[in-house]
């Protein structure tokens, strides 16, 4: 079977990237009582990019070519946007909150990737989109408890990050995932770099473990959720991310000492069950073809 199009190895990467993922915004959590969120984005990306200067120097400029710069450019841009609103949400709302509010990224997943690859959409997964928004609602519960705005950065997030999803698809047709890494974090470098000088805190000793801890587990958290968007549809493996729910408020309540309401729990369940269902007809849909 081709690699490029395997749903079960999709699935495992993208289990990898929840876990991953998962003890990234816990240490977002940590750091962010001293840096600010343009420093800790710098923080990652300056580490990414020191771990694949071994592959570069391997492979040399054969492993940057590319015909699609301009979009890598542009993804850049939302990948930029999409991970300083993820992290600084959680300065803002509760790890839980951040992450079940970002649960509506295979919704914009699955509309980007309806209007710009042209993906088929079918009735049960426009179905479970409006449910999905449900969902949302439920977590949020406008007119019955302030709206802080974290929550409307948690969702500014998930947007973007929809739109990196569905670019990272096209560009896996083309490019290999280590190219695309690489340019993904070069390329954010200019744009990180000026508001994280005007914020900049000379990080100590002490906590040089943290963030290399946070910068690995970002990484980790590329490579996998990459390599999953090239083995399968985004539609496909992007709910296995819900895991990241129990994950990070566990970690919330043990290091933070944040409880998730039941309202948070209540919007999850039913945009993971939206989901679910979507990846299960799916998989009848693909097996009966």
């Amino acid at each position: 079977m081709n690699g490029r199009h395997n749903p079960v190895v999709g699935v495992l990467w993208m289990f990898g990237a929840a876990v991953a993922f998962s003890v990234t915004l816990a240490l977002v959590r940590h750091l962010s009582a001293s840096y600010s969120t343009f420093e800790i984005v710098v923080f990652r990306l300056v580490f990414g990019i020191a771990v694949l200067l071994p592959w570069l120097v391997r492979v040399g400029r054969a492993g940057l070519r590319t015909n699609n710069l301009r979009l890598y450019a542009a993804r850049a841009a939302f990948a930029y946007s999409a991970m300083f609103c993820g992290y600084y949400s959680v300065r803002l709302i509760t790890i839980a909150d951040s992450v079940a509010l970002q649960f509506t990224l295979p919704i914009f997943t699955l509309i980007f990737a309806v209007i710009l690859l042209k993906e088929r959409a079918y009735a049960h997964r426009w179905i479970a989109t409006v449910l999905g928004f449900v969902g949302v609602l439920i977590i949020v519960r406008p007119g019955f408890a302030e709206v802080n705005a974290g929550v409307a950065i948690a969702l500014a997030a998930a947007l973007l990050f929809g739109v990196v999803d569905v670019s990272t698809r096209f560009l896996a047709r083309d490019d290999r995932i280590r190219t695309i890494l690489f340019y993904g974090f070069v390329m954010q470098v200019p744009i990180a770099a000026i508001p994280a000088a005007v914020t900049w805190v000379t990080p100590t000793l002490a906590d040089m473990p943290w963030i290399l801890a946070f910068a690995l587990g970002a990484l980790s958290a590329q490579i996998c959720i990459t390599k999953s968007l090239a083995a399968a549809e985004a539609s496909l493996v992007s709910p296995v991310l819900y895991l990241r729910l129990p994950m990070v408020a566990l970690f919330g309540f043990v290091f933070f000492d944040e409880l998730p309401s039941v309202w948070t729990w209540a919007g999850a369940a039913l945009l993971f069950g939206c989901t679910y269902y979507c990846t299960w007809r799916d998989a009848r849909m693909v097996r009966s073809a």
